[in-house]
């Protein structure tokens, strides 16, 4: 019996990171994976349109998305984003096949760098009190607990039904230096 064949590199610098397109909002449902959150996807182009968000994918060279990390630059919780010193980044997912490739670090990278040049000095977000492999990632990247969350929200789903979320989640910080 032969051996699995190896899988294909990937040059982190091969991928294009970019701002979602209107587009680009069915392929960020992930083949059905995340068809629930289709309204907020919506809802939130719109508000990357006004510059209050800030919607990165990231695509292969050849085309089709494998990654995604959300901005917000203001919100009214202003302890998460604030609109000048502290952004709050969200949904940040890579396609399972992708996982442990590094390209969730890469990404964070980007974004982080994307913050530091528009001025913010800090950025903020929640993970799952369960996510323990996203945890321990963004400890790597050098974030900080500062505090817990109950991570009870609410939204509409693709039917229109309100949906109702309870993950606790710890929130964390970091620091952009060089700012």
């Amino acid at each position: 019996m032969g051996q699995p064949a190896p899988e294909p590199t990937l040059e982190l610098e091969s991928l294009v990171i970019r701002q979602v397109t209107e587009e680009d909002l069915p392929a960020l449902e992930w083949d059905g994976e995340y068809i629930q959150y289709r309204r907020m996807f919506a809802n939130l182009f719109k508000e990357s349109q006004t510059g209050r968000t800030l919607l990165w994918v990231v695509a292969l060279p050849e085309g089709g998305l494998i990654g995604q990390a959300f901005v917000m630059l203001k919100s009214s919780e202003q302890e998460a984003a604030d609109g000048q010193n502290r952004a709050y980044l969200f949904a940040l997912r890579v396609k399972q096949a992708w996982r442990s490739r590094g390209i969730g670090a890469y990404l964070m990278a980007f974004a982080e760098n994307d913050l530091r040049v528009r001025g913010f000095k800090f950025v903020t977000l929640n993970v799952a009190k369960d996510n323990h492999s996203a945890l321990r990632l963004y400890k790597r990247l050098g974030y900080k607990v500062i505090g817990s969350r109950s991570g009870s929200w609410t939204y509409r789903d693709h039917e229109g039904r309100l949906q109702h979320v309870n993950e606790p989640a710890w929130r964390m910080i970091k620091g952009l230096h060089g700012v």
